[in-house]
């Protein structure tokens, strides 16, 4: 078995397309880059919609994956990088910062709720 590699792509995908297209082209590429590819959707900027997929793949899928995206209509740009074990790392801590962000706004959140009842039924 050949060594897999953790890669990152960033694709953007033209803004003319409508939403079951774009799907269909990020599904295609997902397939490609194998089954534990995460896709996360960057929302709409300047040149198109943009979708970042994280995966692992032995490292001629790159390869494949572009001369795909070269000729696959509605693909303006894209971007591969090999993650090293620091950019990993990083990985790891900024999805544990997100989380733990993610509890505190509900916790504050929360208490706000708890705090707005208290104050309706005082009156």
């Amino acid at each position: 078995m050949e060594k897999q590699t953790a890669y990152e792509c960033m694709i953007v995908v033209d803004a003319k397309l409508n939403e079951t297209k774009r799907e269909d082209l990020i599904a295609r590429f997902k397939k490609m880059a194998g089954e534990e590819t995460t896709v996360e959707k960057m929302g709409q900027k300047k040149y198109g919609f943009y979708y970042l997929l994280n995966f692992r793949a032995a490292s001629d899928v790159p390869a494949k994956m572009t001369a795909m995206m070269n000729i696959t209509e509605g693909i303006d740009r894209y971007l591969f990088i090999a993650k090293t074990d620091i950019m990993l790392a990083q990985d790891v801590i900024r999805k544990q910062n997100r989380a733990k962000a993610r509890e505190e706004y509900l916790a504050k959140k929360e208490m706000r709720e708890k705090e707005s009842k208290e104050v309706k039924e005082g009156e």
